[in-house]
C-alpha cells in the first residue's frame, strides 16, 4: 500500500470512496446534505483556484481512503490545515491506514510550518473519536471540534 497526493485522475475514486462516507454518516444519524462528486471535486482540488489538497491510499484494488485538507488560519492565531474528510474503507479499517493518512497529513504540514491539525466529528461517530483520541487529539473547549498540535 501506498500514500500519495491525490490526483485529477482519482476523482471517480473518490467519489465512490465519499458515497460510501456520506452511507456510513447517515447510518448513524447524521442528515447532512452532502453534495460533492467528481465534478466537485475537480473544479475545488484541481481548478484556478483549489480549495483543498488531499493524499489517497492506494493498493493493489485500488484506492481504499483518503484525505482531504485546506489551510485555515484558527482563532489561536495558529496557521492549520483543516481536516476535511478522512475515510477509510470498512474492509481496511483496522489496519492502519487512517494512522498513515495522518501521519502523511503531519509530515506535509510540519514542511509547511503549519502547527495544528483541526476536524471535527459528527457527536455519534464513536469509532472516529476513539480513533483521533488514540493519536493524541484534543476536544476544544465547546464543540466536538478536535485539534492536534504538531510543535
Amino acid at each position: 500500500m501506498i500514500i500519495r497526493a491525490c490526483l485529477a485522475s482519482d476523482a471517480a475514486a473518490i467519489e465512490t470512496l465519499f458515497r460510501e462516507f456520506v452511507a456510513y454518516l447517515r447510518s448513524i444519524g447524521d442528515e447532512s446534505d452532502y453534495r460533492f462528486g467528481a465534478q466537485q471535486y475537480l473544479t475545488d482540488g484541481f481548478g484556478a483556484d483549489p480549495a483543498f489538497r488531499g493524499l489517497v491510499a492506494e493498493d493493489v484494488s485500488g484506492l481504499i481512503g483518503y484525505v482531504l485538507f485546506s489551510r485555515t488560519y484558527d482563532g489561536d492565531y495558529v496557521r492549520n490545515f483543516y481536516i476535511v474528510d478522512l475515510y477509510v474503507q470498512q474492509a481496511s479499517r483496522g489496519h492502519g491506514v487512517g494512522r498513515m493518512l495522518m501521519n502523511a497529513v503531519q509530515k506535509v504540514a510540519r514542511a509547511e510550518g503549519i502547527a495544528r491539525l483541526s476536524w471535527a466529528v459528527h457527536r455519534n461517530n464513536t469509532g472516529a473519536l476513539r480513533f483521533y483520541e488514540a493519536l493524541g487529539a484534543q476536544y476544544s473547549a465547546d464543540t466536538h471540534v478536535m485539534y492536534l498540535d504538531l510543535v
